[in-house]
């Protein structure tokens, strides 16, 4: 299988442009919560969280929970083969 054959999800989660911010936002902290995020941009909890929803499931993103915060950090592997994601910008 090649690499265009196993990444397309994850391309896709981030051709949104404000995707792309927020991934590149939890690139600079290597871990935020969504309040973090949410205070970045002039966008709703609701709809960060939204936003945060589909990259992790497209693979591109982690979330733990951390009392009552949630946060995320990007996915240093790839979700399909488990080696290292070649999205890291």
């Amino acid at each position: 299988m090649e690499i265009k054959d196993k990444c397309p999800s994850c391309f896709k989660a981030l051709s949104v442009p404000v995707r792309s911010k927020i991934y590149n936002l939890i690139l600079e902290n290597g871990e935020i919560s969504v309040n973090e995020i949410v205070n970045k941009f002039k966008l709703t909890q609701p709809t960060i969280s939204y936003h945060l929803k589909d990259m992790e499931t497209a693979g591109v993103l982690v979330s733990k929970k951390a009392g009552r915060r949630v946060l995320y950090s990007i996915k240093d592997k790839c979700p399909y083969d488990d080696k290292d994601c070649i999205v890291k910008f």
